[in-house]
């Protein structure tokens, strides 16, 4: 079995979805994390859970959203959060973006939300989907500082240096679609221990102008095992594994 540990479902006209899913399961992708960003794909990913037992959900704030909510919308947010949880199996999608995010006060305010989701997944066991744009060096920082434990850094591929210390905390790692064409990335993912290693789509996300789907975390997957000098059968031995222990 085969697993996309990070996208954005509801992104996906309801045709599209469905061909989407329909492809997945060809492509023996048996589970899907689509991640909320906004308080609105919060609601619509729970949705998603409820309708395509494929679907697992992430529920969150991404860091860019979650600048624009005041303390009190913030405060009803995380009610919100502590009231549905159980139905999610992650928190996602979270964390700092420094990229478009450079007012020292923006920062602190990312950085006291990004807090205030450690808090819930330390209290509730569910595992954090981390976004680190520009903040890789921050949010290893802050995890460690909130003594974080089930962790999964979404696209944390640029610096294998940072990868490692990740992996010597027990994080968990994602590669997605760039494994496939970027050298660099390919060198890191080589040289990465694959007890730490997931894969994600960002599904529909655009990589070098084309939507990306679930159904690549197959080509993804031989594409790893190729890197790693292994088998394919081998390789899904070890996602379904990570996946397992990761959020089950």
């Amino acid at each position: 079995m085969l697993f996309d540990a990070h996208s954005h479902l509801d992104l996906m006209q309801e045709g599209e979805l469905k061909e989407a899913l329909e492809k997945a399961t060809n492509a023996g992708i048996t589970q899907i994390i689509s991640c909320a960003t906004s308080f609105a794909s919060n609601e619509k990913n729970l949705e998603l859970a409820r309708k395509f037992p494929q679907i697992k959900t992430a529920i969150g704030l991404y860091p860019l959203d979650a600048l624009d909510l005041n303390e009190i919308e913030l405060d009803k947010a995380f009610y919100f959060f502590n009231a549905e949880i159980k139905k999610a199996i992650a928190i996602g999608e979270i964390g700092l973006d420094y990229k478009y995010c450079v007012k020292k006060e923006e920062q602190e305010k990312q950085v006291k939300i990004f807090t205030r989701f450690i808090e819930l997944s330390n209290k509730t066991g569910k595992p954090l989907i981390i976004h680190s744009r520009f903040a890789q060096k921050q949010v290893l920082k802050i995890l460690g500082e909130n003594k974080a434990e089930k962790v999964l850094l979404h696209s944390f591929i640029d610096s294998l240096k940072l990868m490692k210390q990740a992996a010597e905390k027990g994080y968990f790692v994602s590669t997605g679609i760039n494994t496939l064409a970027n050298e660099e990335t390919q060198k890191n993912i080589a040289k990465f221990p694959l007890d730490n290693l997931l894969f994600e789509t960002d599904s529909p996300v655009r990589f070098r102008g084309e939507k990306t789907y679930p159904e690549q975390i197959l080509t993804i997957a031989k594409k790893v095992a190729e890197l790693k000098g292994i088998t394919f059968n081998e390789i899904e031995a070890v996602q379904e594994e990570n996946f397992k222990t990761l959020f089950h």
